[in-house]
């Protein structure tokens, strides 16, 4: 089984809306996300974070990063496990399209029914100050 640890991030700004990135390709392909992806070999999980953010939204964080949480996300049938390191910070910069997909703020209301389970998840553990969740997609759709 293919094992990854992952850096993803909940962006929030001043008006209180996420930013999220509505995905081109993958098993996401049209779910909206929190950016994020995999930890290079070498790289801090805050550096991964910082770069994941801005490859896939044009965002450089520029204020503090905090940890806040991890989950697991895994499935047998896919031969996948994936350890998520989950961050917070602030922005009110303006994102831009990426080769992953196309980024916007928006709020929890108006994402939520698009939202795939892992960003609803990772959402719901930041508001209540919770610090992980597991995702087992065999036991549901990868939405």
């Amino acid at each position: 089984m293919d094992l990854r640890l992952n850096a993803n991030a909940i962006v929030t700004n001043s008006k209180g809306e996420f930013l999220l990135i509505e995905l081109k390709k993958g098993p996401f392909k049209g779910k909206f996300c929190i950016p994020g992806g995999g930890i290079n070999p070498g790289e801090l999980s805050e550096e991964a974070v910082k770069r994941e953010v801005f490859e896939e939204t044009g965002i450089v964080l520029k204020n503090k990063i905090e940890h806040f949480g991890f989950c697991e996300l895994f499935s047998k049938k896919i031969e996948q496990h994936r350890v998520v390191l989950l961050f917070h910070s602030l922005s009110d910069d303006i994102p831009k399209e990426s080769e992953e997909g196309t980024s916007r703020w928006m709020t929890y209301e108006e994402a939520e029914k698009n939202l795939n389970k892992f960003s609803i998840e990772s959402i719901k553990i930041w508001r209540e100050k919770k610090d992980h969740f597991i995702v087992d997609y065999d036991y549901g759709d990868l939405s």
